[in-house]
């Protein structure tokens, strides 16, 4: 016999299994891009921007599923890519002064 549950003994499971697998998402994210101040060159202006992006709209997800463990983590990751964007700023100038 199939065991039947109701719609809200599966949605705080569900719900969880949510927070859990935006967790990873994040920590990948976060794991990519913790060296971003050493690698800053590689990128492109429009590269820093769209991962600047990808950053807030993780936090956004992880405050909408209530996933309160990753903030630090991603306020950080938005710090790092800021400097990295000044950082590349200040070698673009550089680089055009010298050209």
């Amino acid at each position: 016999m199939e065991h039947a549950t109701s719609g809200a003994d599966r949605g705080p499971a569900a719900a969880r299994r949510g927070q859990i697998d935006l967790i990873a998402e994040i920590a990948a994210f976060a794991d990519e891009y913790e060296g971003i101040l050493a690698r800053h060159h590689r990128y492109t202006m429009d590269d820093l921007g769209r991962i600047e992006e990808e950053c807030r709209r993780l936090q956004d997800e992880a405050r909408r599923r209530e996933a309160w463990g990753t903030a630090d983590e991603l306020a950080r990751l938005e710090y790092l890519i800021d400097r990295a964007k000044a950082m590349k700023a200040k070698r673009m100038v550089a680089e055009s002064s010298r050209g």
